[in-house]
Formats: structure tokens, sequence, C-alpha cells
């Protein structure tokens, strides 16, 4: 427990304190839930954000604040345009956050996420008393989308292992969650990645 807590509190020292850039000026449109499809337009709104991370030449990954059923704060993924490893769309969402929004609101909004969180991602949420996630596709499957096996601490793993609860939801929407990878940045890495979207059934990605 006290290397978790320690490993957190590193974690967060080095990417929550990190400037954002001002990456998602363009406002998402607000769209209402139903009773039956309550996460869904929220997840395609987190897809939107991560196509557009990815046609300025970032990753696409794509987050959102929802708060009493509206989008509160958005952000996207600018790794590569701020030239900074720690511009996860979740980290930047909560950098924003911690500016912007009331502390109480916060703890009760709900974080809606393209792909589930990663470990570092996860601690940012952690320390600002994130409750509830929602996310779009599964850590499993993004580990059989990039090749590497999953050894990572999910996000409610972190939060039993530390004695916090966490609402976490997901995969929603993950067929088309799988597309949004189609824009992934020319680099090194796309070549094998678009391979393997064809094999797992997302054709058509250039």
């Amino acid at each position: 427990m006290h290397v978790i807590k320690s490993i957190l509190i590193l974690i967060f020292v080095a990417l929550i304190d990190s400037p954002v850039s001002a990456a998602d000026e363009t406002p998402v449109p607000r769209t209402a839930t139903t009773a039956t499809t309550e996460h869904e337009p929220f997840i395609r709104q987190a897809f939107e954000l991560a196509i557009r991370a990815g046609k300025k030449g970032n990753h696409p990954f794509g987050a959102l604040l929802v708060h009493q059923g509206k989008v509160i704060l958005t952000a996207e993924n600018t790794v590569n345009t701020d030239n900074n490893v720690a511009h996860h769309a979740e980290i930047n969402l909560l950098t924003m956050a911690k500016r912007d929004i009331p502390p109480d609101v916060l703890r009760e909004s709900t974080m809606y996420t393209s792909t589930a969180p990663c470990m570092f991602c996860c601690a940012a949420m952690w320390f600002q008393n994130i409750k509830k996630v929602v996310y779009g596709v599964s850590y499993e499957t993004f580990a059989k989308l990039t090749g590497f096996e999953d050894h990572g601490l999910h996000c409610d793993q972190l939060y039993r292992e530390t004695g916090k609860q966490l609402g976490f939801i997901g995969p929603v929407l993950e067929e088309e969650g799988l597309k949004v990878f189609c824009h992934w940045p020319q680099d090194a890495f796309r070549a094998a990645l678009i391979k393997q979207l064809d094999r797992l059934g997302v054709p058509g990605c250039q």
C-alpha cells in the first residue's frame, strides 16, 4: 500500500503540474442522454475529440467531463504538438479542471474517455477524486491492437488497492472506438497498427 501511494505521488507531481496548451478551444456539441443510451452520446464525443487529435498529428485519444448531464470540459491528446509525453487527453483535462472547475463539481462529474485510461492518467484521476469513469475501448482490446501484452495497473485495480471507490464502466461502443485509431499519426508504429486494425475487422484505414 505504501509503495503504491509513493508511486501515485511521483506520477501526480510529474504530470498534473505540467502546463497544457489550449488545444481544444472549439467546443464539442452537448448531447442530451436517454435512459437506454445514457453513455453513448458522450463516448461518441470522446471519439470525436480523439479523431481531432489524430488529425493534428497527435495520438487519437480524447476525454471529457460531464456534470448533471452536460459537458463541462473537453480535452485532446497533445503529446506530439506540445512535445510533452505527459500530455495525454485525461491529464490535459484534469489540469484544466484543477484550474477552472470547483472541487465539489469535479467530484460529482463523470469522466468519459475514448480508451480506458493508462496508469499515469488513473493516478491523476485518483488525486483529483474522480469517482466515475466511462471508457470506449477496453484495456484488453487496446493491448490486442498494439501487440503489447498488458501488464499495467488498471484504474479499478488502482482504486481498489488504495481503498477508494470507482465506478468504472465500459467498454462502450468499442467497435466504433477502434475506427478512431485509423487516425493514428504518421510514425514508425502506424503501419503495424493499421495492419492489426484490419485483422481485428476494421477495414478502410489508409
